[in-house]
């Protein structure tokens, strides 16, 4: 827990030093104005997959794959894309403009958790709707070997593809 709490933190400093935690940075993508929030997004995926993956062969954590209900997956995907269009955030920089103050975060806060408890309430009568479940989806290789290739070349190609939208940007825009 305490290696937890220390990486949500370094995470936390990340996000509001590079303000992608306000609601201009995330328009700014949506205008394909600032990239900031984008190659924040590719560093930690790209790091984070390497990291995971370095994980789970030494034991340290564990892959649990979950099932794939389409309309489920795309649904949720809408409802979460328009929920960030009008608040300017997603779960992760909610919390962190909440941790400066934000009003407006805290809004939406309310607002994500009664749309969870609805489902939970619901989810006996629309389960069913959410299929058809494709499975436990995932691209782990049988061979570690081909699976340790492809979790690095996929990680360092978001890693330089942040690095190249950097340079074509103009550098980091930390306020």
């Amino acid at each position: 827990m305490v290696k937890a709490l220390l990486i949500g933190i370094v995470f936390g400093i990340i996000l509001q030093r590079s303000r992608v935690n306000t609601y201009n940075k995330i328009g700014g993508i949506a205008m394909l104005k600032d990239f900031t929030a984008i190659k924040v997004i590719l560093t930690a995926i790209g790091v984070g997959s390497i990291l995971f993956f370095i994980e789970i062969q030494l034991g340290v954590a564990s892959l649990s794959i979950k099932p794939f209900p389409l309309m489920g997956i795309l649904s949720g995907g809408v409802i979460f894309g328009i929920g960030m269009a009008v608040l300017g955030y997603c779960p992760g920089t909610l919390i962190c403009a909440m941790g400066e103050g934000s009003v407006d975060a805290g809004i939406g806060l309310i607002g994500g958790l009664s749309a969870g408890f609805v489902y939970i309430l619901f989810y006996p009568y629309i389960g069913a709707m959410l299929g058809p479940d494709l499975g436990k989806l995932n691209l782990y290789a049988q061979n570690p070997l081909v699976t340790a290739l492809v979790v690095f070349l996929f990680g360092s190609f978001l890693i330089f593809l942040a690095f190249f939208i950097d340079r074509k940007e103009g550098g980091w825009k930390i306020s």
